[in-house]
This record gives C-alpha cells, sequence and structure tokens, in this order.
C-alpha cells in the first residue's frame, strides 16, 4: 500500500511544475496499473480537501501485447461502478488466458503484464477522472521513443506508450489540440537497450531479429549512429 501513496507524489510535481494549473489529461502507461491508481487517487484526494477545483482525465495505454485492461474495459464491461465491480469477467478472461497458454508479449517489458494487480483501483480512478483506455502498437510505441529521444529526453518503450497513445487520441479527436497534456515518462531510456539500437541502427539483420519478428516494419524516426571500431585512434 505505501507503494501507491508515494507514486501519488508524482502527480503533486506534476502540479508544482504547472504552477497549480490542473491540466486537462494525465497520460499514462499501464501495466501493473500502479500509477493510473496512484494518480486517480492523488487528484481525488486534493479535490476533496479544496487544493484543485476540478481533476484532470485520466489516460491509460496499454500495449497491444499485453492488453488486459483495454480487453476488459471496451470489449467485457469492466467498470469500477461506485465500488460495486463485478469481477467476473476478469475471472473470465484470466481463465482464457491460462487455457490458450497466452502470456503478455510486447518490446515495452515494463507493461509486459497479463494479471495486473491494481486492476480494481485503476478502475476507480478511471471512474472518477473520467478517464480512457487505448492500446497502442510496437510500431506505435517505438516511433513514439523515437520523437521523445529527438527532444534530448530518453524514454524506455513502455514510457513511450503514454505517448504513442495521447498521439492516437489527438487523432480520434478525444483529445482537442489545444487542451493542456501531461505525458507521464515512467522509465530512462538505458532500460530494453537492445530496441533503441535495433530501432536506430543500419544493421538490417538486427533490426530484422529484434523488431521485424514484432511487427516493427520501419524506423520513420531513426537517428543513425556512426559506428566506429573499438579502437582508441578510432
Amino acid at each position: 500500500p505505501f507503494r501507491i501513496e508515494g507514486q501519488k507524489t508524482i502527480m503533486y510535481r506534476v502540479l508544482e511544475s504547472l504552477g497549480w494549473e490542473v491540466p486537462d489529461w494525465i497520460v499514462v502507461p499501464g501495466g501493473n496499473l500502479g500509477n493510473s491508481s496512484a494518480f486517480g487517487k492523488a487528484f481525488s484526494e486534493m479535490k476533496h480537501v479544496g487544493l484543485i477545483d476540478r481533476v484532470p482525465r485520466l489516460a491509460v495505454i496499454n500495449a497491444a501485447g499485453a492488453n488486459t485492461l483495454y480487453e476488459l474495459y471496451h470489449h467485457r464491461g469492466l467498470r469500477w461502478q461506485k465500488g460495486q465491480v463485478d469481477l467476473s469477467p476478469a475471472c473470465h478472461y484470466y481463465d482464457e488466458l491460462d487455457r490458450d497458454k497466452k502470456k503478455a508479449n510486447t518490446i515495452a517489458s515494463a507493461i509486459e503484464i497479463n494479471r495486473p494487480v491494481n486492476l480494481t483501483k485503476c478502475l476507480r480512478a478511471l471512474e472518477e477522472c473520467d478517464g480512457v483506455v487505448r492500446e497502442v502498437s510496437e510500431q506505435e510505441i517505438l516511433d513514439a521513443k523515437a520523437q521523445v529521444g529527438a527532444g534530448g529526453l530518453g524514454c524506455e518503450p513502455a514510457s513511450a506508450a503514454s505517448v504513442a497513445g495521447a498521439k492516437q487520441l489527438v487523432a480520434e479527436g478525444v483529445i482537442d489540440r489545444d487542451e493542456r497534456v501531461v505525458c507521464v515518462l515512467t522509465g530512462h531510456q538505458l532500460k530494453d537497450p537492445t530496441a533503441t539500437v535495433a530501432y536506430h541502427t543500419t544493421d538490417q539483420s538486427l533490426f530484422n531479429d529484434v523488431l521485424g519478428s514484432r511487427g516493427v516494419s520501419r524506423a520513420s524516426f531513426a537517428n543513425r549512429a556512426i559506428t566506429v571500431g573499438n579502437r582508441i585512434e578510432e
């Protein structure tokens, strides 16, 4: 329980950075759903004690290869329902995963999770923050990761799911272009380095081995590295 309380402070820092002006959206990757649960709790409590006058909307973004929340929320009708949540759709889904021997599979290792431990808490956050759930492909994740990196901020693939999800929601018209959006990057770029190297490489065989097998067909935002030999004169 202390972890969720600690993760709430991320939103305190976000609001502090924005001069205590509440953004319109918080977009966060969804794995074990701890961050999304904590963020919803933070805003609910801050509004309750009068620190803010409204809560932002929440968007939780799954990787398509680990999309339990998306599946349950969009296709099986799982909702918080003011605390009267019926978890039978989740139980049935988990039984299906076991029957089919299906495991989470995504390059975004931090959110490669089929059974999120904070599922019900996240459902509460989605209800209290008028939230939405989306899934993004490996291609969308890695393209967004490269675009984040081009701005001088490195992040891991799972983090980039938030940016990919925000782009998707803008394209759908769910997020308006004049709204203030905060995408949370949950890990630095030295996590999953194989994906980073493969995306930016000029070695097509490496790209195919690491990313092509996952359905990634292009590196539209690659920043090609210059390879030098492992010698001091190089």
